[in-house]
């Protein structure tokens, strides 16, 4: 039979995207571009016991003997029960006031109260990472990890129940970690405080007396501290060549010679020629010196360094649905600080990781500035005087305050207490939602509905000509609103537009002849404002038949945008990634098969083709790679739906994909498998009946 080619490399491009050269596709197709990965675990294969077995989810929907023998099963069983109980006491929550809570999709495993309690227990660092996680710069932390968080005789260690739930519910987990010490549940976070007010958590909020407990304590102000530390700035400052303005700042906020405070940067200047921008080095000798007479040090995209980091923010993209950044700030001690007051165009996550620091937050001033699109100027201490502050608060470390889009704040290191020495500030500040609300959504939508009604093979509505000498009547300069008329005219004016009988005994015939220009006037005014809007909802209407294209497209920007999956173990050893030999990867007949991790790839109609996007070759670099999507026949597309929408704990045989022979259907799952998005697990032995490749 003639072989078809699977997929055709081809790169987008856009405003942030430039085309990049690719190199010819081998004959047979097979994608072989991705880089493997190191430290990548051997993908298990039929007879394999290797320890990696065990670090596999099994398949839910699928009837799989355990190595361990009747104890996963009661475990299970168990894990099921609550479940159920779960769902019977659910309730269900009465939507806001603009009808967010309708339109969320929440597919997380619907777990247990006291079971998502005690995972919420965990730091960041055990919700993310295998036990074995290397904790560098935190001896101490190793030793409170030999107790179990809230372990008792009666309940589980979470650290061994994290392993065993789905990624989009580990997402859901750690955000409700990082919000744990307010007392509130992510739903309550999404209902209350999302987009509207500040939150803090801090080791106090929910026992206001402040009688925690040594360890409790202890372990709250660990709970960031495997992210970053100083010691970590320094070796990436010190080994990595970062460059002004590009990867750090080096500011101060700061009295002038006006006696205003204001925020100066201290960044070395880029040099420019005809091609290209080039940002100075940093020499780390200028940075600590700087540093240590008061200026604060800003990394403005540490997730590119850490790994830690890297690993948090993908993990909160898969809960926020949008892309998510970070930026980290390090504070000299003593009444030290580095911006101006300001407000962002961001929804702010500070982790205070070092120290401590006092924030000061205030509401927007104006509606215009609650929700803002941009962030705003510097502020003054003079535009703040009679403002009172919603939160003023100093954060110490394993504190976390969340502020929405649009809300001032400010942030200085604290004096030292008396006979102690004053300490640094370090905390990590994760940012999401930055141009990702339905303005944006409908700059892309509007555009092209305009330009579909203009492009119409049916109507001319849209081409049609401008009434003439419609300017003769329209616009500001022709308002027939009345109120510079003389009395008179005023009250006839307005009997007319009223539908009222004409009194015009006490005007002249100039004045009459006046009024009826004045009747015209209007009525042209009112024809051409309805024949517009006829126009108008011609172009909303066809806005509205292409959401779902809108939609594709504002998905694909996303996906551009956002960091490269950071698979966990458990999702390594089923991806390519694991593959150490082109045999170890094969797909066949009885494959069991999902997209890798939810969201990471969108398949789109172009062109008569069927196109798939991913973000499995994305840079830590913000656009460091242009998308290479995937090309496929139409007729591929309802596999590659089912391949793209089955996600953990769900699985699907390569046989029962919608295709017309077993040969196409093996073929596309080895293309998303070959490039790094699709998961696999062998349950049976291999058929082999098919050979393709």
């Amino acid at each position: 039979a003639k072989k078809r080619a699977k997929k055709r490399q081809k790169k987008t491009q856009n405003e942030n995207n430039p085309v990049m050269p690719e190199k010819a596709n081998d004959k047979d197709d097979k994608m072989e571009k991705r880089k493997k990965k190191e430290g990548g675990s051997k993908l298990p294969i039929e007879g394999d016991t290797g320890s990696d077995m065990e670090t596999i989810r099994k398949p839910a929907d699928f009837d799989i003997a355990s190595d361990e023998g009747g104890k996963d099963d009661e475990i299970a069983l168990e894990k099921t029960k609550k479940q159920v109980d779960a769902k019977k006491r659910k309730k269900k929550i009465k939507g806001s006031d603009h009808g967010r809570d309708e339109l969320e999709n929440d597919n997380c495993e619907e777990l247990d109260a006291e079971i998502e309690a005690l995972l919420s227990s965990l730091t960041p660092a055990e919700i993310l990472f295998d036990s074995s996680h290397e904790k560098q710069d935190n001896p101490d932390e190793s030793n409170l990890s030999e107790v179990p968080p809230q372990a008792s005789e009666n309940m589980p260690d979470p650290r061994q129940l994290i392993r065993d739930v789905t990624s989009k519910t580990r997402a859901r987990i750690l955000l409700n970690s990082l919000i744990q010490p307010a007392g509130i549940t992510a739903r309550e976070f999404y209902k209350t405080y999302w987009e509207k007010k500040p939150l803090l958590a801090t080791a106090h909020c929910k026992n206001g007396d402040g009688k925690d407990s040594k360890e409790i304590l202890l372990k709250h102000r660990q709970r960031f501290s495997s992210l970053l530390t100083k010691s970590k700035i320094k070796k990436t400052i010190a080994t990595s060549a970062l460059r002004y303005g590009q990867d750090l700042n080096v500011t101060r906020y700061t009295t002038q010679s006006d006696g205003t405070k204001r925020r100066i940067t201290l960044d070395l200047p880029p040099t420019s020629t005809a091609d290209q921008t080039e940002h100075p080095i940093a020499e780390p000798a200028d940075v600590w010196s700087n540093f240590d007479s008061g200026c604060s040090i800003r990394l403005l995209c540490p997730h590119q360094q850490s790994d830690d980091v890297h690993t948090l923010l993908s993990a909160l993209e898969l809960e926020f649905g949008c892309m998510v950044g970070s930026n980290a700030y390090l504070t000299p001690p003593s009444n030290s600080q580095g911006f101006a007051p300001h407000y962002d165009d961001i929804e702010a996550f500070v982790l205070q990781l070092e120290g401590s620091k006092r924030w000061r937050v205030y509401p927007p001033m104006s509606m215009t500035e609650t929700l803002p699109r941009e962030s705003s100027a510097d502020y003054t201490e003079k535009d703040l005087e009679g403002i009172e502050p919603v939160i003023d608060e100093i954060l110490e470390p394993g504190d976390m305050l969340y502020m929405p889009r649009g809300w001032i704040h400010q942030a200085h290191t604290p004096l030292g207490k008396l006979g102690a020495s004053a300490e640094h500030s370090l905390h990590l500040t994760v940012s999401a939602m930055q141009n990702w609300a339905w303005v944006d959504l409908l700059e892309i939508l509007m555009p092209e509905a305009l330009e579909s009604v203009a492009r119409s093979e049916t109507s001319t509505t849209l081409r049609d000509g401008l009434p003439r000498d419609f300017l003769n009547y329209m616009g500001l300069m022709h308002d027939v609103g009345g109120e510079d008329l003389p009395e008179g005219l005023k009250q006839a004016s307005k009997s007319i537009a009223e539908g009222k009988p004409e009194d015009d005994s006490d005007i002249d015939e100039t004045e009459k002849e006046e009024l009826r220009q004045i009747e015209r006037k209007r009525k042209l005014q009112a024809r051409f404002k309805e024949e517009a809007k006829k126009r108008i909802m011609r172009v909303c209407k066809e806005a509205i038949s292409m959401i779902d294209a809108g939609c594709d497209q504002i998905g694909k920007r996303f996906l551009s945008d956002r960091l490269p999956p950071a698979y966990n173990i458990s999702e390594i050893v089923l991806t390519n990634e694991s593959r150490t030999n082109q045999a170890a990867g094969r797909i066949w007949p009885n494959t069991l098969c999902r997209l890798a991790r939810p969201g990471i790839a969108r398949l789109v109609l172009e062109d008569g083709k069927a196109v798939l996007y991913h973000c499995g070759d994305n840079s830590r670099v913000y656009h460091g790679n242009p998308l290479s999507p995937m090309e496929f026949e139409v007729d591929d597309a309802p596999a590659l739906e089912t391949l793209l929408t089955t996600v953990e704990p769900r699985w699907v045989v390569v046989s029962d994909l919608v295709h017309g022979d077993i040969e196409d259907k093996m073929d596309i799952a080895q293309a998303l498998y070959d490039e790094g998005i699709l998961a696999i697990y062998q349950a049976e032995k291999p058929d082999k009946s098919v050979q393709v490749g």
